[in-house]
């Protein structure tokens, strides 16, 4: 699951057509984080499909998908509509209401870093997860 989490990040980060440094940052970050070689994180870079159907995850691992995919795309500091599309798709996917993604932004925004509250965020945006 760590690869396509990785995976999805490069595919959000490369919809702009620009890749910066922050965004290679927190990717590389979030894989070590998980536990990935260097190896791996490059080879997310180099192959960015996904290779794995995202319905299987936890709620915790859609939490975590869900929180990097909005920081990710708020480090630059702009906001692209390919993006806002990109993430709506994935929040989909991740069995979210396409409002947790408002509600992440107006979170993240004075600090895609953040990190002190993002257990305390989590049970805000779990209501936003469509329970089947």
């Amino acid at each position: 699951m760590r690869r396509t989490h990785l995976n999805l990040l490069v595919q959000l980060a490369r919809i702009d057509g620009v890749v910066v440094q922050e965004e290679i940052d927190l990717i590389k970050q979030i894989g070590e984080a998980n536990g990935m070689s260097s190896d791996d994180i490059t080879g997310c870079f180099e192959d960015p499909t996904l290779i794995e159907d995202l319905s299987g995850l936890t709620e915790d691992e859609k939490y975590e998908y869900i929180y990097s995919i909005v920081q990710l795309m708020k480090i630059d500091g702009r906001l692209y509509k390919e993006e806002l599309a990109f993430c709506a798709r994935m929040a989909s996917k991740l069995g979210y209401d396409e409002g947790v993604l408002l509600e992440l932004m107006l979170k993240i925004y004075s600090d895609p870093h953040l990190s002190a509250d993002k257990e305390l965020i989590k049970d805000t945006i779990q209501e936003y997860l469509i329970k089947k």
